[in-house]
């Protein structure tokens, strides 16, 4: 998969590994929540026979094991190793079905995407090569409609996508992509590092170890817009535009790039006062500046919640009476293993009054939280939709240009305007972020 991801990345893995970023907490918990889904699939396969391995020599004896389970009248084997030459893979599940397997890829995802076809795709390629006939290709990923009731049910948890039409029209394909990619790790030479040359959305990822590379991306590079992707690059690219001052016509480009451009073409912030005195007009005191937290979990927590749903366990609510009055602080912060809507919503109900806007930023995450806890509480759904009614998007102004900075990066992000205007904040100098505070309260 890294080599289609980027070549060179292949190449770094074989030849350069501290080239490589460390894997970061956000990563490392999808990565977690992923080997805890995998036993759920596996309850799926019956009498399945589970291998895998711990250490390098157990890696090496693995082939033999798992050979050794199908001679044995094994009718499903997870993670197994399969051979041939100088390819190999382990499979999530495979399992008899007439005269052939199926091979079972788990993804803890909630639907099945291109880079999973292109993953079985090598799979099958190896099996087949090996001598084991492949009848069907699926998926195994997250059924993201389940509401859990009780005690989780694997059979409802998980689903099942036939992909095996798509992985047969790219085995031809995957056999050349093999040879190249064996080429590739056999070569002294690493291939050219092009960031428009990444795929399967990884255009960022790679971008970060190409910094690393020599000689570095040239500072006027298109590469160093903000929001730039593979696809646009290489259009710009066949049309001979290289550097962010050849770019003649910004509508090529996405929305945040192109007010980006127009931000650094002002020079400096801009204003425009007329139009944030009418958006400001609109606010009703009292003032609720509110946020929540909250928890996000591939395996539903509580009854009534389903898999990645954002689940509010914690808010923090500062009332304004009037313009230019005290600011009075209320919050709120659930502290057991219970649901936490029930008891964060009577706290709500009573921080919050029936009039006055309630100010956010990014007002669709707040407003869909509100919804969905209307939809599982519906005694609280009158409350939850009057302040929805009520709900003022701070971001809007920025979204919109209304005011626009350079050091914004063409974002509307609150990470990227509140250091422009108080570079004394800045979500870097907090001990937990990056959604780091939703990770921890979801261990606990």
């Amino acid at each position: 998969m890294l080599f289609l991801r980027h070549p060179a990345w292949l190449w770094i893995k074989k030849h350069a590994r501290h080239l490589l970023p460390p894997i970061d907490p956000s990563l490392q918990a999808r990565f977690d929540e992923g080997h805890a889904f995998e036993p759920y699939a596996e309850e799926l396969f019956g009498d399945l026979i589970r291998l895998g391995f711990s250490d390098f020599s157990e890696y090496q004896a693995l082939t033999a094991r798992t050979l050794e389970a199908w001679r044995n009248g094994a009718n499903a084997v997870a993670q197994g190793r399969y051979e041939d030459g100088t390819i190999t893979c382990i499979s999530d599940i495979v399992s008899r079905s007439g005269d052939g397997y199926v091979l079972t890829e788990i993804k803890s995802g909630t639907s099945a995407k291109p880079e999973h076809t292109f993953d079985l795709a090598f799979q099958r390629v190896v099996f087949e090569a090996a001598g084991f006939p492949i009848a069907r290709c699926e998926v195994a990923h997250v059924n993201r409609d389940y509401v859990r009731n009780g005690e989780i049910n694997p059979q409802e948890l998980v689903s099942i996508t036939d992909i095996t039409d798509s992985v047969t029209e790219q085995l031809e394909k995957t056999r050349t992509r093999i040879d190249q990619a064996l080429s590739v790790v056999a070569s002294g030479t690493m291939p050219v590092p092009s960031p428009e040359r990444a795929r399967l959305k990884s255009y960022g990822e790679w971008l970060e170890i190409r910094e690393k590379l020599d000689p570095p991306l040239a500072h006027d590079s298109i590469h160093r817009l903000p929001f730039m992707n593979a696809e646009k690059a290489s259009e710009l690219i066949a049309n001979g535009i290289t550097k962010i001052d050849e770019i003649s016509d910004p509508s090529v480009l996405g929305k945040s790039t192109q007010r980006y451009l127009r931000a650094v073409a002002n020079g400096e912030r801009t204003i425009d006062h007329q139009e944030l005195s009418r958006f400001l007009s609109e606010i009703v005191y009292p003032v609720y500046y509110f946020d929540y937290e909250t928890s996000q979990s591939l395996l539903p927590p509580w009854d009534g919640t389903r898999p990645y749903q954002q689940v509010a366990f914690q808010y923090s609510l500062h009332i304004q009476h009037e313009p230019g009055g005290e600011i009075e602080h209320r919050d709120y912060l659930h502290r057991d293993a219970s649901s936490p809507m029930p008891a964060l919503l009577k706290r709500l109900r009573e921080d919050i009054g029936n009039i006055g806007s309630v100010v956010v930023w990014y007002a669709p995450f707040e407003k869909s939280r509100n919804t969905e806890m209307a939809n599982t509480y519906p005694e609280h759904a009158e409350f939850l939709e009057s302040l929805n009614a009520r709900v003022v998007d701070l971001m809007k102004p920025f979204a919109d240009e209304v005011i626009n900075d350079p050091a914004f990066k063409g974002s509307a992000s609150i990470k990227a305007v509140l250091p422009a205007f108080l570079p004394e904040l800045s979500y870097d100098d907090l001990d937990i972020k990056e959604g780091q505070a939703r990770l921890v309260f979801g261990r606990e």
